[in-house]
């Protein structure tokens, strides 16, 4: 009703929300409590582990001068994995892994010894898909499968080892050598199907169109509009009841040849081969000091792919996100296109990134145990020895290729695996429809503006047509991350059998591998006045987010020097507003600046922010960095039938970004904002403050030659003498709440949701304006518990980040951990025979049932004015989880002969 809409709902998606709905009723808070809820079922998730081994030694020579060692390890493994719903498939996960190992060790003389090794460690696993049919999704609300796709892996690597140890005099010089040959064979049928979904945010202005003709009837019969902590529901639940596809994805894949092989498995082989070398000695300088020197060089060879699947842009990467910062603080926009070409040595080209070869990996360490024997120094360090203080410091060297490649590999879209994918706003509700959804498995390919290709044939380039595309790539100058590593540590015994040791530890991480996207908009500079678009932009965002309207605006040199006079007014269709001020009028009332930039690239005739063939491209570098500062104490205690031991440590580790090189595009490795890197530096996201441990084994005091019971008879004895109680326990402080990550993907989901203010395809974190307070609170929905006293109150503690800002990463706290174990055996000597033995045990997981509360947090929109917002979302700071399991228990009987 109202507003400019045209069509309907659609009655076959209606059908479907019903039917799920009667298979699913709703039986635990979630989703909004009125559009959709939650449903909880309990699964089955069988673990089988079966596991077979084999040793032989061989002493070959009388004299031992010549050993031989022969070990092998087979698995067959099943983890089972939650299904989606009760009646769906689940999708287990197989591991087959093997191992062979075999060694050599040869006595060449009294002072040099020689052991040769050789290694084969096979990896297999296969990880079983719930769906064989095209995926069709309604965002949000509901999804009839989790519709994984079969993969599978093998992953061989050859491990060829051989070390030689000289000891002349105080010194003993090891060397050698390390060399792997690894090979991953993927297997996967990700590219097999097509997908398709109901996205609201691929609307017009970020899914605001579709709530125009819903505000309109708001306004006109109740005096109001959808409130903040609706608008993310409202707008999915619309999306969904209309029934359009307005986002969907063909895939296609090819052949070496390049002909479409369709519905099939895309089968990749990767390999590389990896070169260590070292010689160390370890120098006795004297009884009580030790000093270590090593040198290390590691040479890895760039990874390629066997059969000759492999493409990469003609541009190096980072270098073309050089030029277009370079070209941008020049007020100009450099959109080169990029061409994929054949690489690799399969196809005589070049490799996806140059050798690394300067990977020299120095170290040294000392070990000295002093030995006053009087004065001041003998109490501070105690005599014969009682103290000792280590130190270390060591350069390091990452390799990076296997997993960075076969990340590429099963990401990238253009090459032998390609796709199309509809750009965002391809499709409106009024006078250009999305194609209606007729039912799950539906055809994708008929779409329109799927164009099925033939043959493939190289050099390939997407066309420069301004579609927005999203993808991701490497960049060709990656190094091997650097790691500076140094430690000092002292220890000292104490009386009563104690020993106690601190240490300060540190790793810095330079060069580290990190994503960034090399293709978002511009913050291109005026070159006349200096003034920058992010801060032309914030300036007109602070006079929106404060209330302010045109009459507040005045004219910025950034829109005025860079467009003709007036010329943005005639573009939009407002001749006689200035630019700023136009300008003014495309972002007011959002958060989405991003957006305005493509409005102002795609009207004004003039394209300054995007690069014409993708509006984001995600290319992982070795960009990034970090560093770990720690403190850890220890004091251990051994008596004769109590052994315990306490460790502490506290410490805190920062970073740009903590995702792996298996995070995928877009993922928790993404730099958000590369032109701003420091902004994203903050806390790591496994960041744990401090970290207690109590282990202790203790022989209860009761029975023959115990303190209790020592004259007891046979029988007493045997029942209760000689039993053994032990215990671990843990205490953490908690882990961040992770920050801006994709919201499709992550498991945390804290993040800004009102606009894309400085990436294209990935929202910034909310920014706080006041200290926030996280614990567990029994205040949300039904009682379950929240990471907030007051969510509303934390709620209005943010702000939309403005142009360019990253926002606060890890800004707040998950509750910390607690968990103890305890255990309790003893074993029985047979009446019959003291050489055979009954063993019991009684093992207790969480002794006190502690539960850990964790997310996913709901979907978290902050309000581009939170000081006017209408209250938090239902589900805000909301736990639906737990990390802890309950308490279990366990027994075990074993028979000893």
């Amino acid at each position: 009703s109202g507003g400019q809409a045209v069509i309907n709902v659609n009655p076959v998606a209606v059908q479907v929300f019903a039917d799920a709905a009667a298979r699913y009723p709703s039986n635990i808070s979630g989703g909004d409590g009125i559009n959709t809820g939650g449903f909880r079922f309990n699964a089955p998730l069988p673990v089988k582990q079966n596991t077979h081994t084999a040793r032989f030694d061989w002493s070959i020579t009388g004299d031992q001068k010549h050993q031989l060692s022969f070990r092998a390890n087979a698995q067959h493994d099943l983890f089972g994995r939650a299904p989606a719903f009760p009646d769906t498939p689940p999708a287990d996960r197989w591991s087959h892994p093997m191992g062979i190992a075999a060694s050599h060790t040869w006595l060449i003389s009294n002072n040099l010894t020689n052991r040769f090794s050789y290694g084969l460690t096979r990896l297999a696993y296969s990880n079983q898909g719930d769906s064989s049919e095209n995926a069709i999704t309604f965002r949000n609300i509901f999804t009839p499968k989790n519709f994984t796709t079969t993969f599978s892996r093998v992953n061989p690597t050859h491990n060829i080892a051989d070390d030689m140890t000289w000891v002349k005099g105080n010194h003993t010089v090891q060397f050698g050598t390390n060399i792997r040959i690894i090979r991953n064979k993927r297997t996967s049928m990700a590219s097999a199907y097509d997908f398709g979904t109901t996205n609201f945010g691929y609307y017009g202005d970020s899914g605001a169109e579709l709530l125009v003709p819903i505000d309109e009837y708001l306004t006109a019969n109740y005096g109001t509009v959808v409130g903040d902590a609706w608008i993310n529901s409202a707008q999915s639940s619309i999306a969904a009841v209309f029934g359009r596809i307005n986002q969907y994805t063909a895939n296609f894949t090819f052949d070496l040849d390049g002909n479409p092989v369709n519905g099939e498995p895309t089968v990749r082989e990767w390999a590389t081969e990896e070169y260590d070398f070292y010689v160390q000695d370890s120098w006795k300088l004297r009884p009580s000091l030790t000093l270590n020197l090593g040198m290390r060089y590691g040479l890895s060879r760039p990874v390629y792919e066997t059969q000759g699947f492999q493409a990469a842009p003609n541009i190096a990467l980072d270098e073309y996100f050089r030029r277009r910062q370079e070209a941008a603080s020049n007020g100009q926009n450099y959109t080169e296109p990029l061409i994929i070409e054949k690489i690799g040595p399969k196809n005589g080209g070049p490799d996806f990134y140059d050798w690394d070869k300067n990977n020299w990996q120095p170290r040294v360490s000392m070990a000295w145990a002093p030995n006053f024997q009087d004065g001041m120094l003998a109490k501070v360090f105690g005599t014969n020895r009682k103290s000792v203080i280590r130190g270390g410091f060591a350069i390091t060297n990452d390799y990076f290729g296997q997993q960075l490649a076969v990340t590429f590999d099963a990401n990238n879209t253009l090459g032998f695996t390609s796709n199309f994918t509809t750009p965002p706003e391809s499709y409106n509700i009024t006078d250009n429809p999305a194609p209606l959804f007729t039912g799950f498995g539906m055809d994708i390919r008929g779409l329109p503006g799927v164009t099925v290709p033939g043959n493939l044939t190289f050099p390939l380039q997407q066309p420069s047509n301004f579609a927005r595309r999203i993808e991701q790539s490497i960049d060709r100058g990656v190094k091997s991350p650097t790691n500076y590593t140094w430690n000092l540590t002292y220890g000292r015994e104490l009386p009563m059998k104690m020993y106690a040791e601190v240490s300060y530890v540190a790793r810095l991480g330079r060069g580290l591998l990190a994503s960034r996207d090399v293709m978002m908009p511009n913050d291109l500079r005026d070159p006349a006045s200096g003034q920058t678009w992010n801060e032309a932009a914030t300036i007109l965002a602070l006079i929106d987010i404060n209330g302010g309207d045109l009459s507040n605006v005045t004219s910025l040199p950034f829109f005025e020097h860079l467009y003709a006079p007036g010329s943005l007014g005639e573009a939009f269709g407002a001749p006689g507003f200035t630019n700023t001020e136009i300008a003014f009028l495309l972002g007011s009332g959002s958060t989405d600046w991003t957006f305005v930039q493509h409005n102002l690239d795609r009207f004004s005739g003039r394209r300054l922010f995007y690069q014409n063939q993708y509006a984001a491209l995600d290319s992982f570098g070795t960009i990034g960095n970090s560093d770990y500062h720690g403190m850890a104490a220890s004091l251990r205690q051994r008596l004769g039938s109590l052994t315990w031991d306490l460790n502490y440590t506290y410490s805190k580790s920062m970073d740009d970004s903590s995702g792996l090189q298996n995070a995928g595009g877009f993922g928790t490795a993404l730099i958000l904002n590369p032109l701003r890197q420091r902004d994203s530096y903050a806390v790591s996201d496994f960041d744990m403050r401090h970290i207690v441990n109590f282990n202790s084994v203790w022989q209860l005091p009761f029975g023959k030659g115990k303190k209790f019971l020592n004259n007891s008879n046979a029988f007493v004895d045997a029942l209760l003498g000689g039993w053994q109680l032990s215990s671990i326990i843990r205490y953490n402080s908690g882990e961040p709440v992770s920050g801006s990550i994709n919201p499709l993907i992550g498991s945390f989901r804290f993040f800004d949701n009102s606009g894309w203010v400085t990436n294209w395809n990935i929202k910034s974190s909310p920014v706080r304006i006041r200290e926030i307070e996280t614990g567990v609170h029994l205040n949300g929905t039904n009682g379950l518990p929240t990471l907030f006293a007051d969510p509303d109150a934390a709620y209005t503690s943010f702000r939309s980040p403005l142009p360019g800002e990253t926002g606060d990463r890890n800004q707040l706290r998950m509750p910390s951990y607690f968990v103890m174990d305890a255990g309790l055996q003893k074993q029985f000597n047979m009446p019959w025979s003291e050489k055979h033995k009954l063993g019991f045990k009684w093992e207790v997981f969480n002794v006190t049932n502690t539960p850990i509360f964790t997310g996913p947090f709901t979907e978290t929109r902050i309000g581009y004015n939170p000081q006017n917002a209408s209250g938090a979302p239902i589900g805000f700071g909301e736990f639906t989880a737990t990390k802890s399991n309950a308490r279990v228990m366990q027994f075990a009987l074993r028979y000893d002969f």
